[in-house]
């Protein structure tokens, strides 16, 4: 498992793969975030990615100022 990927990051691996549905997973999630982006002030720095062993890759941490969906 690789932890604290960035967002550029995220984007290398999108780009080195060869595996149809890591790509397509890869870009649904950059899609989600992508749209979070436009209705917050939220950055894609503000994005922290894990890739487990398997290969998925997801959204582990968002910076504090995301309101109320990764805490109550």
């Amino acid at each position: 498992m690789t932890t604290g990927l960035s967002y550029d990051q995220v984007i290398k691996s999108l780009v080195k793969s060869e595996c149809d549905d890591f790509i397509q997973q890869v870009i649904i999630l950059l899609t989600l975030v992508h749209d979070e982006i436009k209705t917050s002030s939220l950055e894609k720095s503000d994005f922290t990615f894990t890739q487990f062993d398997e290969g998925h890759i997801l959204v582990s941490n968002v910076k504090d100022s995301w309101p109320g969906y990764l805490s109550d």
